[in-house]
């Protein structure tokens, strides 16, 4: 092989590397600025460019995406002056973002120069029983304004492969500040409403003394869970669920004129704008979608107790849309492992993802 297409080969295979690099670094920023904006009051603000020096060449005019207000940094992007990277805290957040172990292992020789195998990369990710166990069972806060549960599925094999639900809750502090509060596995029997009042008993017995309002779905045995565990909390249901609800059960043609009416009910001032509301409600769509407008006004209570709340909150109140975004990301986070070999497993990916995004 001559000299002159042997290096053409290399500086190929040079600019492929770069190239994978630069897509790789870029894909992972904007997936970082998604989930701070879904966490913070603050709008995205296009990108930055800035050179990155790697093992693989000079990356030049690097796309860093910006917020409009807020601290926002990628973690996965080295600090300009930075004299030693912490590679154990890349491997995690690249893994608990979804990264198999073979890329991880590619993007930090290309980076940074440094050679983990894929088993090294597994070992390091590892983390003991007891640290897991330490933090699902930490002192919690006494008091939470506002505590949002909601779950996901995911694979698990014991003997045989079935979906089994994972249950979140997430806890908004008076001072405004969030906090995972933690997750349970029941096994395979799906959701109900015994496992709910565990995971309830579990945050009183480390530490909830006073939850203000509690966001969740319309469950049943869940509300009397919550009246058991904590009986002078509010409980909210989803609005946005229910409307969504309301409208998947409406013909088309009639499904923009209900949803118009439907927010004539939450989206109010007064708890007795909310009553007007729902008379105009039966009013005009009584005799067409009687079970909608029954419902309505069965669980009123309940999708309107957000009005009892402080105006300049009861936006983040009235859907569990916070816990929501949480749990996709959750899963979505965790299709590097298709099916978890055992509870441990989950148990362990789990801990390393809520961590990362708490």
């Amino acid at each position: 092989m001559h000299k002159e297409t042997r290096d053409e080969i290399v500086k190929g295979f040079a600019e492929e590397l770069k190239a994978m690099v630069r897509n790789l670094l870029e894909s992972l920023m904007r997936e970082e600025r998604e989930v701070y904006l879904g966490e913070h009051s603050t709008k995205a603000n296009g990108y930055y460019t800035r050179d990155l020096l790697t093992l693989a060449g000079s990356i030049e005019d690097l796309k860093v995406p910006r917020v409009r207000e807020g601290d926002f940094r990628p973690r996965i992007l080295p600090y300009r002056k930075r004299a030693s990277v912490d590679l154990s805290e890349a491997i995690l957040t690249l893994y608990a973002v979804g990264v198999s172990t073979r890329n991880i292992s590619r993007f930090l020789e290309g980076v940074y120069g440094a050679f983990y195998s894929p088993q090294s990369i597994s070992r390091l990710i590892a983390v003991t029983k007891e640290e897991v166990k330490s933090w699902r069972e930490r002192p919690l806060g006494e008091e939470y304004y506002a505590v949002f549960l909601d779950g996901t599925f995911l694979s698990i094999r014991r003997g045989e492969t079935a979906k089994e639900p994972v249950y979140i809750a997430l806890g908004i502090k008076p001072d405004g500040r969030r906090e995972i509060l933690g997750f349970w596995l029941f096994g395979a029997e799906g959701e109900s409403a015994r496992n709910w009042e565990e995971v309830l008993k579990d945050l009183k017995r480390r530490g909830i003394q006073r939850a203000r309002i509690f966001i969740t779905d319309d469950l049943p045995g869940l509300e009397e869970a919550i009246r058991k565990i904590f009986p002078e909390a509010d409980w909210q249901l989803c609005v946005l669920h229910a409307v969504r609800d309301a409208l998947n059960k409406a013909r088309k043609k009639d499904r923009e004129a209900l949803a118009e009416a439907l927010k004539r009910i939450y989206r109010v001032e007064t708890e007795e704008e909310a009553k007007e509301g729902l008379r105009k409600l039966r009013e005009r769509w009584g005799g067409i979608y009687p079970k909608i407008v029954e419902r309505w006004e069965t669980k009123a209570y309940a999708l309107l107790a957000f009005l009892r709340h402080p105006k300049p909150i009861r936006r983040y109140l009235y859907t569990t849309n916070q816990l929501e975004r949480l749990a996709k990301e959750v899963k979505r986070r965790t299709k590097v492992m298709e099916v978890f070999c055992g509870e441990e497993a989950v148990e362990n990916l789990l801990y390393l993802v809520l961590r990362h995004l708490d």
